[in-house]
């Protein structure tokens, strides 16, 4: 696996591609496809992370891409790419701060759904399926708490399907509007639930919806956790989801 990082040239808005390409998430992943891509039969192989403002970038947009191969070319001359071997070392115990965007959903039989045909049920975004089961249950309707209570369920789920534990030390807090530290230890943070509309010609548009993740875990199970990360967390991975970032805690 290759990790990359890749940056917007400063002269970037001057080539037609940045226009045709990256001002949506779908069109990010298209531009993403030309530099990884080495075949029209190749099916996508990497995992992808929008970015915007990192250190000395003053909002300047930039991508994390996790990869099965190296960038293979930039023939629009976008972008500034650096590229590492992604090869962790990882053993039971170790502690890693993580952060991750991804598109928490969870399925309802069609009971619950309303619908007439669907017998396998739908997918929801887990925060208004919470909100409307505060609704059918006659609570007071708080989106900041189902972000938690929802977003909190969730990842405990993946946590526990992907071999990590999150630490009892580390509560989930509610998104206060301030940015992501660049040293994160605890608490465990949840926030920046967004949705998102992706138009298609002739189709009906893709609704999903984004939530960011940012903490502590603990690895309990070594290869399995690599191989959650390598294959990604949750749906929607063609927009910008589902890529889990890692350093030493």
């Amino acid at each position: 696996m290759w990790l990359s990082r890749l940056e917007l040239k400063a002269d970037a808005a001057e080539r037609p591609a940045f226009w045709r390409e990256v001002s949506s998430p779908g069109g990010a992943h298209r531009a993403l496809w030309a530099v990884f891509s080495r075949s029209p039969e190749q099916s996508r192989d990497f995992l992808f992370r929008r970015d915007e403002g990192g250190p000395g970038g003053a909002g300047r947009v930039r991508f994390f891409v996790l990869s099965k191969h190296p960038p293979a070319s930039d023939d629009d001359g976008i972008w500034s790419i650096e590229t590492r071997p992604f090869a962790p070392v990882i053993k039971a115990g170790d502690r890693l701060a993580f952060s991750l965007r991804a598109s928490p959903t969870v399925k309802r039989p069609a009971r619950e759904t309303g619908g007439e045909k669907s017998a396998r049920g739908r997918r929801h975004d887990v925060i208004r399926d919470q909100v409307l089961r505060s609704v059918k249950g006659g609570e007071p309707i708080d989106v900041a708490e189902a972000v938690r209570v929802a977003g909190m369920r969730w990842l405990s789920a993946k946590a526990d399907q992907a071999g990590f534990d999150l630490p009892a030390d580390a509560p989930a807090e509610t998104d206060d509007g301030m940015p992501f530290a660049a040293d994160v230890h605890a608490p465990l943070r949840i926030g920046g639930y967004r949705r998102h509309r992706i138009y298609r010609s002739g189709a009906k548009p893709i609704l999903f919806s984004t939530l960011d993740f940012e903490g502590v875990l603990v690895v309990r199970e070594p290869a399995r956790f690599v191989e959650q990360v390598a294959s990604g967390f949750g749906p929607q991975k063609a927009f910008g989801c589902g890529l889990m970032l890692l350093r030493r805690a």
